[in-house]
């Protein structure tokens, strides 16, 4: 009994070959892609919450504007203004500039 074999098309396993190989290309890439596009997720979350707490924090210091003691704050620090009778001393010796309170 002699049974002949047959031969598989050595083209079709070339383009079997080639197929597989294209889509394990383009899975790979796609998975790259992915990656890319989550960390760009990940790294827009945090900017998100930073921004929220951000706005959180403006909204108390803009709800404790009217306050005496946020005025009196601000008018010292960011104008400079001193209370009447008040000495302020200058360390030139720091790179900050200290102010303290004098006599009353």
């Amino acid at each position: 009994m002699n049974v002949k074999r047959k031969k598989f098309p050595l083209a079709l396993a070339i383009i079997i070959l080639i197929s597989a190989l294209y889509g394990s290309v383009k899975i790979g890439k796609s998975i790259s892609l992915k990656k890319q596009k989550l960390e760009i997720i990940s790294e827009n979350n945090r900017e998100i919450s930073n921004l929220k707490l951000e706005i959180d924090n403006l909204n108390s210091e803009f709800e404790n504007s009217s306050s005496t003691d946020f005025i009196e704050k601000v008018a010292r620090e960011e104008l400079g203004m001193v209370k009447p009778r008040e000495v302020v001393y200058v360390d030139k010796n720091k790179d900050k500039t200290s102010k303290t309170e004098g006599l009353k």
